[in-house]
Formats: structure tokens, sequence, C-alpha cells
């Protein structure tokens, strides 16, 4: 009798011990497994965001181009060709991606899952910057502008009859972003203004010829261009410091202007000092980071992810 309880009490021990052991398999699974599904669920996200960020850069001109950036930058990323779908639509102006990735369980074998599946979408969206940091405190007036052409976009003395007169006949095309002087200006010339601007604000002018300020920094960005080849309208990159993000205005009163837009310009030269010091260039049309929205177009666009 003593014998067979004892073996009824092993009997039931192995039960007990065979229920822990399933109980701690399932939480080990579920630590594990689930941990290894969220870690390739963001990895994949990370992975089709960067794509159709990637193909946006090509839009709306080159929507061929586009897919194939999204799909090389998918790939970079561990995502597999034939798991991953991309279109672009909207006019060129827009480039979607879903993917998606099986991931093999380990602990969840023993409770009857063998694998789980991970998918992400997203969408990239272009669209006329209406809000830019890092812009450089020089203006051009609204107009039609001939993307490849030369601009000058700062005059010397002498040359103001090309500015808008309502503005300020000592005008040279410069802008006080932060408040008049020299110093200021220079500074946001050389680095970019570091805060926001939008279109419809009020910004000052910047009176005075101020060719000295001028010519160190563009000739400080210009020095700054280390690639090869080097930038021109035709092949750039898109971090070059000689690309400068320019306020498009208009006049609001004596002494101000009021932003229209944004536009993408390539400085090329800032040739001689005092009354001869310009600054040439090219307007080009690319895509940035920065707010996008219905304002006017001058050829500078923005991106938007889209979940």
């Amino acid at each position: 009798m003593r014998k067979l309880q004892l073996q009824e009490e092993k009997g039931s021990a192995v039960i007990i011990l065979a229920l822990a052991m399933t109980v701690l398999l399932g939480f080990t699974a579920l630590v594990t497994d689930v941990g290894l599904l969220y870690l390739t669920n963001v990895q994949l996200s990370n992975a089709v965001d960067a794509a159709v960020l990637a193909g946006a850069q090509e839009l709306p001109h080159n929507p061929e181009l586009a897919l194939q950036q999204a799909e090389d930058y998918a790939l970079a990323n561990g995502v597999e060709k034939e798991k991953i779908s991309l279109e672009v639509f909207n006019d060129n102006k827009a480039i979607k991606a879903q993917a998606n990735k099986e991931v093999e369980f380990f602990f969840a074998r023993v409770l009857g899952f063998n694998s789980g599946q991970v998918a992400h979408g997203a969408t990239a969206l272009v669209g006329n910057m209406v809000a830019v940091n890092g812009a450089v405190p020089l203006g051009i007036q609204e107009h039609n502008f001939q993307f490849g052409e030369q601009y000058t976009l700062k005059v010397g003395a002498g040359d103001t009859d090309i500015l808008n007169e309502e503005v300020s006949p000592g005008w040279f095309g410069a802008l006080a972003l932060e408040g008049p002087g020299a110093k200021l200006y220079e500074d946001n010339l050389t680095y970019g203004f570091n805060g926001e601007l939008k279109i419809g604000d009020i910004l000052d002018v910047q009176t005075g010829n101020i060719s000295n300020p001028t010519k160190r920094a563009i000739d400080y960005r210009m020095a700054q261009c280390t690639h090869s080849p080097y930038c021109t309208v035709d092949d750039y990159s898109r971090d070059c410091p000689k690309l400068l993000k320019v306020p498009v205005i208009e006049p609001a009163g004596h002494k101000q202007v009021r932003i229209k837009g944004f536009a993408m310009f390539l400085v090329e030269e800032v040739p001689g000092q005092g009354n001869e010091n310009f600054v040439k260039g090219r307007f080009l049309e690319t895509v940035t980071t920065g707010e996008i929205g219905t304002g006017s177009g001058f050829g500078l666009m923005g991106v938007k992810l889209v979940q």
C-alpha cells in the first residue's frame, strides 16, 4: 500500500513537472519569439520607410528612377525582392511600398507555431515647399524661373534697377533674417538661418552692399564642396553647401518683403568686391526635407512620409 502511494505521488509529480515545463516553454516562446517578431517588424518598417523616402527624391520628373532607387534601398536593408511591391502614383508625386517578411520561430514550435508574418506599408508624398530650415539671407522676387540659366541673386551697387524699388532704394538683395547687421547676415549666409521660414512671413531687408561678408560666406560654402566631380547644376550632391535655400519674395512695404515660396539655388561664383560684388548661380528643380503644402511652386519640393 505504501509503495503504491509513492508511485502515485511520483506519477503526479511527473505530470506537474510536464505541465510546468509546458508553461515555461510557453513563456519562453512569448518572450523570445514574440520579441523576434517585434524586432523584425521594426527593421522591416525602417527599411520600407527609407525606401520610399529615397525613391521620392527622384519625383516627379523621373518615376522609373524613383522605383529603382526605392528597390535598391529596400534590398540593401534586408528586404527580399519578391516580398516588396512598389508603385508611383498621384501624377508622379507619390510613391508607395508594401513589404512582408516571414519570421521563423524557435521555442514556439513546441506549441505548434512554426513561423509568423510581419508586414509594413509606407507612402512618401512630394509637394511644394511651404516652410524650410536653413535658408540663406538672400531673396529673389517672384517670377517664372528658367531652370539651368544663370541668375544674379545679389547685385552690386549701381545694379539695383533690376530689383523692385518698392522695397528700398538701398537694397541689394540681402535679407535681415535675425535683425540688421553685417555679422548676423554673414553667419546666416555661411551656415544657413537657424530657424524656420514659411510662406507668408514678413521679412526685413538688409540695406547696404555688404560685399565683404557676402564674399567670405560664399567663398566658404564653395570651398566646402569636396564632391568629385565638383557639383554642377546637372550633377550635384543634395547635401552640397553650394546649394542655397532661397526665399522667393514680393514687396510688403518699405524695407519689407513677404515670402511667396522657396527655391534652390546652386551658387557658382561671387566675383568682385564693393560695387562689383555679385552672387551668381542657377536655380534647379530638386527635392529636400521640409514642410510641404499647397503653396506656390518654384522648383523646390519637400517630402512627407505617410504610413
